[in-house]
């Protein structure tokens, strides 16, 4: 039954790769704030270079107790907020700084909106019916 809905169906197919390529993608970048979190953690200040992203997921992923016993907090902030400062990470590394939206969110989006046209255009040809002829 599956195998005939995506045969005839590409478009659906095609979503459900897509999905399920999201549901792989979004682990894969859920630690990326882990060594920020650890090295401010060590040291109450960064002394590598972190992209913006690192800074971000880290500032959204810190832990409860590295919150209130540290001012990790407030030095991810300062090198969010203040890229061009002084010290070692002035929060400049290679952030993508591209969409607030992750990619695969906008690969999902890309292919709804693919979908739809299709499904439409369909929906258009099958009311219209077969050409007729002379």
């Amino acid at each position: 039954m599956c195998t005939k809905i995506f045969r005839s169906h590409p478009v659906v197919a095609l979503l459900a790769a897509g999905v399920a390529c999201l549901a792989f993608a979004g682990p894969a970048s859920a630690g990326i704030g882990a060594p920020v979190i650890a090295d401010c953690d060590a040291h109450d200040s960064l002394t590598h270079q972190y992209s913006l992203a690192q800074l971000k997921n880290a500032l959204a992923t810190l832990p409860a107790d590295v919150q209130e016993y540290t001012n990790c907090e407030q030095v991810i902030e300062k090198a969010i907020t203040n890229p061009g400062g002084p010290g070692k990470n002035n929060g400049a590394g290679s952030g993508s700084g591209g969409s607030f939206l992750p990619t695969p969110v906008i690969v999902v989006l890309a292919l709804l909106i693919l979908a739809a046209v299709t499904f439409g255009a369909l929906s258009v040809r099958r009311r219209r019916g077969p050409p007729s002829g002379p």
